[in-house]
């Protein structure tokens, strides 16, 4: 008796194992940071947005289902380390430094980013000597070019995420904040005091990021190339992102 019932207990296991295993193999877990739209936030009980309607669509390439973990964007790398997630998407740049640990896909699209800062208070530039206080999202790459093109003499306060830096700014505590295209237009928007300026275009664009020699780049790569050539990427990017 007490075989049969470790036979039934083994089998019973081995079925539990198989069920996770295949369950795991069906979807794709996606970090994001779900406060930077229009690429990826939360609205009406959901995740939304380019970003995320693309991972969808990448996920369903490859017969998968995404789903999302939500998360301050400077923690992501490390969920990727910790294979808590499989991939990440949130708007992430390639940079030698992060190459050495993880491994990114084609460029899914290329903007440009700038500077948000008082209507009253206009710049010239990033040097302008009256913006001394510069508040960027920590662990962008955003942050990584201000450290290597702003001069010594600016403050730069790196900040969990853009809604804080943003009243950071509107309280006077910065004098401007360094951010994307898409979120200055969106918070200019909102707050009419504010403007925003373009004073660069990103070098390596927006990819998915995965764990260094992950097989699922390539895969990763090949949806996108599939959903390019149907001009899928391009319809959600006018979708959402107004372009042409």
């Amino acid at each position: 008796m007490k075989k049969y019932i470790l036979n039934a207990i083994i089998a019973i296991s081995i079925l539990l194992t198989g069920c996770k295993e295949d369950k795991h193999d069906n979807i794709i877990r996606f970090a994001i940071s779900a406060d930077y739209p229009p690429f990826e936030y939360y609205e009406n009980g959901k995740f939304t947005g380019f970003d995320i309607e693309l991972a969808q669509l990448v996920a369903k390439e490859l017969g998968k289902e995404a789903i999302f973990k939500d998360m301050q964007f400077s923690t992501i790398f490390a969920a990727l380390q910790s294979n808590s997630v499989d991939a990440a998407i949130s708007t992430i740049g390639s940079t030698e430094e992060r190459e050495k640990n993880f491994d990114f896909s084609n460029s899914y699209y290329t903007g440009e980013f700038g500077i948000l800062y008082h209507k009253n208070k206009p710049i010239a530039g990033i040097n302008n000597s009256t913006h001394k206080k510069i508040a960027v999202q920590l662990g962008t790459v955003m942050e990584i070019w201000l450290k290597e093109h702003v001069p010594t003499t600016a403050q730069i306060i790196a900040i969990d995420n853009n809604n804080q830096a943003v009243e950071t700014l509107k309280s006077g505590h910065v004098d401007s904040v360094l951010i994307d295209e898409f979120q200055g237009k969106v918070f200019s928007k909102k707050n009419p005091g504010l403007s925003w300026s373009a004073i660069a275009k990103s070098d390596n664009g927006y990819s998915i990021a995965v764990n260094k020699g992950s097989d699922l780049k390539d895969k990763i790569n090949e949806a996108l190339k599939s959903l390019e050539s149907k001009g899928v990427i391009q319809k959600i990017a006018e979708k959402w992102l107004g372009d042409n």
